[in-house]
């Protein structure tokens, strides 16, 4: 079996608990949450608040979260926003379905 056969014959993996930004969000008042909110989604660049400047205040404050949940929430790459149930993943399967 070839590399192009055995790729496309991968499945998504089916989200699992949320992811640890998300379990952050979900446990926040609404003045942190909306705080946080608008800085994650905010793309990160280099003129930008970096990622690794929210992963120590979310340390500093008592989160135990790793780098690696803030910088792929932060770009849309986490299982919230590709996880097998997720928006754009649906999106995805309905323009091949289509074409």
């Amino acid at each position: 079996m070839g590399l192009a056969e055995r790729l496309s014959k991968l499945e998504p993996s089916a989200p699992g608990l949320p992811c640890g930004i998300s379990k952050i969000l979900s446990g926040l008042d609404e003045k942190d949450r909306a705080a946080l909110d608008v800085i994650m989604s905010t793309p990160s660049k280099p003129s930008g608040i970096s990622n690794r400047a929210i992963h120590e205040i979310l340390l500093t404050e008592g989160y135990d979260i790793a780098f690696a949940s803030v910088r792929l929430h932060r770009s849309k790459q986490c299982r919230c926003f590709i996880g097998k149930n997720s928006e754009r993943r649906k999106a995805i399967q309905k323009t091949k379905m289509a074409g």
